[in-house]
């Protein structure tokens, strides 16, 4: 009788915990709905106090943490399924059902800690809203106003840099300095831990045609390190805005823009327009194409060649892993509060229009 006891505490045990993960879940859920109180309570004052966490346990680490994280959880959760089958087709009920609870378990926690730990951060009020900017105004011909001028920008920008100087190393650090220091323009920012890393792999992220990314568990950045240099200053202040407590990925892009475009350095300005410009372009591809190779044809020929080689340095890595990439982070980001999935990271081009309208009022 006691070994018949002792499972039914075990089960208790394990029903009470699912229950708790549920209540918490359905909390999380309430708060999503108010993006004033995730923006107040949360993002203002709960996440760069909690941010200290992550940063004493896993800052200091030379590598990604968050790598290592990944690996574990995935192997826990095959486990736990496997074990699960395997009970199951041997009859044995009592450990299926413990191993299917803990996998439950592993996911629910999984669940709840990711947006404890920072995914509130996709529910907080849009930095639109917070800069007071006007994105339902915008006109074609404001698109075709900032892209002309933009163009001309990139040109001139291109013609003056040297790209010997570009040092990554050296770039990584200075940003993680300019983004410290961005209190001022933005305020809404943590700056609890403002760190970008190397991937394990550089070249294992490439396949994936991973230019960076933030790990929302660890809470750390990782800046591929044989990226092409021309965007990586782009890159490493979008992946830290993601770090400072931005969610959405066209605002992640804005912040890069607004606090490169008007470096004293020549290679973090000219990595702040060449991207800018791309996604300026791109609803011409689709709307006009004609117009669009126009506009393509107005870039220097030194302009073109960057994005040219940009090109075929990814395309050395296309393949199945990218596609797989491509298709889940799509998911991922419209479960998260981004309707648009990946083309979400071409919004920012409203944000852009909207704050150079903005500037000549």
């Amino acid at each position: 009788m006691k070994p018949k006891v002792k499972l039914i505490n075990g089960k208790k045990r394990y029903l009470v915990a699912v229950a708790i993960c549920l209540s918490v879940m359905l909390l999380l859920s309430w708060i999503k709905a108010s993006p004033t109180f995730v923006e107040q309570y949360y993002s203002r004052q709960f996440y760069p106090f909690f941010s200290h966490v992550p940063k004493l346990l896993f800052g200091w680490f030379p590598f990604s943490i968050g790598d290592v994280f990944y690996v574990v959880l995935s192997g826990t959760l095959l486990w736990a399924a496997i074990s699960s089958v395997i009970a199951l087709s041997r009859r044995k009920w009592a450990t299926a059902q413990k191993r299917l609870m803990q996998l439950v378990l592993v996911l629910f926690g999984t669940y709840i800690y990711f947006y404890v730990s920072w995914g509130l951060q996709y529910y907080r009020v849009p930095l639109q809203q917070q800069l007071d900017l006007e994105i339902d105004t915008i006109v074609q011909a404001d698109y075709i106003d900032i892209l002309d001028r933009y163009i001309i920008e990139i040109n001139e920008l291109r013609e003056q840099l040297d790209t010997s100087k570009m040092d990554k190393d050296r770039a990584r650090q200075e940003l993680q300095q300019l983004m410290a220091e961005s209190g001022d323009r933005l305020p809404m920012l943590s700056r609890t831990q403002v760190k970008a890393k190397q991937p394990v792999s550089s070249v294992l992220a490439s396949y994936f045609t991973v230019t960076g990314y933030f790990n929302p568990f660890t809470q750390e950045v990782q800046v591929n390190a044989v990226m092409p240099e021309t965007s990586y200053p782009f890159t490493v202040v979008h992946e830290l805005a993601h770090q400072m407590g931005i969610g959405f990925e066209d605002e992640c892009n804005f912040i890069a823009f607004l606090m490169l475009h008007d470096h004293p350095d020549n290679w973090y300005r000219y990595a702040a327009y060449y991207e800018t410009v791309q996604y300026l372009l791109r609803p011409l591809y689709f709307s006009d194409k004609t117009r669009y190779t126009a506009y393509v044809n107005k870039l220097s020929a030194a302009a073109r060649n960057d994005y040219e080689n940009e090109r075929l340095f990814w395309q050395q890595y296309y393949g199945t892993f990218n596609r797989l990439t491509n298709l889940f982070y799509g998911s991922y980001l419209r479960h998260n509060n981004q309707p648009e999935g990946m083309a979400r990271y071409s919004l920012m081009s409203r944000l852009v229009i909207a704050w150079e309208k903005q500037r000549l009022r």
